[in-house]
């Protein structure tokens, strides 16, 4: 390799319109960091800069607690209260959940249950209305009847009347 240096020193020297920041071909001998020669040196040198580096930022980063003792327990209840208030809300939440759930689950069906039933029902109370209509029709046409006959045969005998006419209809009976 000395000898291709060589040449190369040579030849640099030969050419005299060669730039002087021109390279020359020759490989440097020093040692570098990348070389890992000297490395142990460095590395003592960086790890002692490295630990004072750190110490001194966590003393700046961890200020003396009894100058700001008052504020960091202020912040600490505050902090607390926040938790307990979270936690509560969670919890609100979470019967909020399983009250809709049970509504969804459970209410629901029930009251299509009822609901079915109560058309059920309806039905029947309108056959009931339109019988007791007719019952009413029917009772109208016989009170006709019997007036009617009265008119034509004579008096009623007054106990007939009395009892007829103490006997009230219901006031959904009347046919209007």
């Amino acid at each position: 390799m000395a000898a291709a240096a060589g040449a190369g020193e040579r030849a640099g020297a030969e050419l005299p319109d060669a730039c002087p920041g021109a390279d020359s071909g020759n490989v440097s001998q020093s040692q570098s960091r990348a070389s890992g020669l000297g490395e142990a040196e460095d590395e003592d040198a960086s790890e002692a800069s490295l630990s004072a580096t750190a110490a001194a930022y966590s003393a700046y980063l961890l200020a003396d607690r009894s100058l700001f003792s008052e504020q960091i327990e202020s912040l600490d209840k505050s902090l607390e209260d926040l938790l307990t208030r979270v936690d509560e809300f969670v919890g609100m939440l979470d019967m909020i959940r399983s009250d809709s759930s049970q509504v969804v689950n459970e209410s629901i069906p029930q009251i299509y249950t009822k609901a079915t039933e109560m058309r059920q029902i309806y039905r029947k109370i309108d056959k009931l209305e339109a019988f007791v209509k007719m019952i009413g029709n029917t009772v109208a046409g016989l009170e006709e009847r019997v007036i009617k006959a009265e008119t034509d045969l004579g008096a009623f005998p007054s106990t007939f009347k009395k009892i007829l006419h103490t006997i009230s209809m219901p006031s959904f009976l009347n046919v209007s």
